[in-house]
C-alpha cells in the first residue's frame, strides 16, 4: 500500500511491520538536496528523518524505531542546541554571518500560505551580530521575481516590492556580486530546508518540532521567530558565497585569512529636509527618533537608514 503525503510528495510504503520512505516528489531521497557547508551529513540523516515522518504520519505505533532513526540523524548532524543560542550571533573568524529565515506558512497575513517558503538571508550586523557589512559590487535593485519567491501570496508586484525591501535592508551588506547573486543563493540555500519543513508540516509537527526536525536533517537552527518562522545559521567568506553551518563551525566553514573586505560606503549626511522614497534608502539613522518629522519616513530600518515602510507591513 502506498500512502502519498500530497503536501510534499513524500511517498511511504506500508508492509506488515513498518512505514518506510520510498521517494520524495523529485525522485529518490537523494534529491533532498543539502548545501555544501553540511556535505558531511550523510544521506542516512535525511533518510532517518523521512522514516520518522512516515512513522508519525501513519500512526503505526513504531515510535521507538522512529526515535532511533532520529537519534542517529541528530548525532550525525552535529548541530548545537538552538534553544541555548543568545540573541546575537558571533561570526568567529568568518567575515560574514547571519541567518536564512524560512516560514512554515502557518502564521497570519502574508505569513499564511499553503506550503513553507523562504523569507530571506540576513547578515547580522550591529547589535544583531558580529558580521561585517560588505557592500555588493552592483547595488541595483532586483527587477524580477526569483523562483523561490514566486509561490507566495500577494501577487508579483508585492513580491517584487518585498524583494526590493530584502535587498536594500539585507542584501546591501551581504558581500554578493549583485541582486541576482543574492537571490539565487537564497533559493539554492533554502531548497533543502523547505523540503524538510514541508514534510514536517504534512506530518502535523508544530514549530518547535519542525525546528528539531531541521536539526536532525543537518540544517542547523539559530532560533525560532514570531509568525511561525525558523532562522537557520549561515556564514560567508571573502568570496561572498553563503553556506548553512552551525554557529560553532563558522570559523572552520567560512573563516580564513585574506584581504579585508571593502568597507561599506559612508552615507552622505542628509539635511533636515531629507525624505524617504519608495525602494530607496532614506536618510541615515540610528533610532526611530532620527526619522521623526522627515517626509514619508516612518521608522529607522535595520539597515541604518530611514524607510517609508511600516514595521507592521514587513516580515523582516
Amino acid at each position: 500500500l502506498l500512502k502519498p503525503l500530497p503536501a510534499h510528495g513524500l511517498v511511504c510504503q506500508q508492509d506488515s511491520t513498518a512505514m518506510t520512505p520510498l521517494a520524495s516528489g523529485r525522485g529518490t531521497l537523494r534529491s533532498w538536496g543539502r548545501p555544501a557547508a553540511i556535505a558531511a551529513v550523510s544521506t542516512a540523516a535525511v533518510a532517518g528523518a523521512a522514516v520518522a515522518l512516515c512513522s508519525w504520519r501513519s500512526g503505526d505505533g513504531r515510535g521507538a524505531a522512529a526515535r532511533r532513526f532520529l537519534g542517529e540523524a541528530q548525532a550525525q548532524a552535529s548541530c548545537s542546541a538552538w534553544q541555548s543560542h543568545g540573541k546575537s550571533i558571533d561570526c568567529g573568524s568568518a567575515n560574514l554571518c547571519g541567518v536564512l529565515t524560512v516560514e512554515t506558512g502557518q502564521g497570519s497575513g502574508y505569513y499564511h500560505h499553503a506550503t513553507p517558503a523562504v523569507h530571506g538571508l540576513w547578515p547580522e550586523t550591529g547589535s544583531y551580530g558580529t558580521s561585517k557589512c560588505v557592500p555588493p559590487q552592483n547595488s541595483a535593485s532586483p527587477t524580477t521575481v526569483y523562483s523561490c519567491y514566486k509561490d507566495e501570496s500577494g501577487g508579483e508586484s508585492h513580491q517584487l516590492d518585498f524583494e526590493t525591501h530584502e535587498w536594500t535592508k539585507h542584501g546591501i551588506c551581504s558581500g554578493v556580486k549583485d541582486a541576482t547573486d543574492f537571490f539565487d543563493q537564497i533559493c539554492s540555500l533554502s531548497e533543502g530546508p523547505l523540503k524538510v519543513m514541508t514534510a514536517a508540516r504534512a506530518a502535523g509537527l508544530d514549530l518547535v518540532d519542525t525546528a528539531d526536525q531541521l536539526q536532525r536533517s543537518g540544517y542547523c537552527v539559530f532560533s525560532t521567530m514570531n509568525q511561525f518562522q525558523v532562522s537557520l545559521s549561515a556564514c560567508a567568506g571573502l568570496d561572498g558565497k553563503w553556506k548553512l553551518a552551525d554557529v560553532n563551525d563558522f570559523s572552520h566553514v567560512c573563516g580564513g585569512s585574506g584581504p579585508s573586505p571593502v568597507p561599506a560606503p559612508t552615507p552622505t549626511p542628509t539635511p533636515s529636509t531629507g525624505k524617504c522614497v519608495k525602494s530607496q534608502h532614506g536618510p541615515p539613522c540610528t533610532s526611530d527618533q532620527d526619522c521623526a518629522g522627515l517626509e514619508n519616513c516612518v521608522r529607522c530600518a535595520h539597515s541604518g537608514f530611514c524607510t517609508d515602510v511600516p514595521a507592521s507591513w514587513l516580515r523582516g
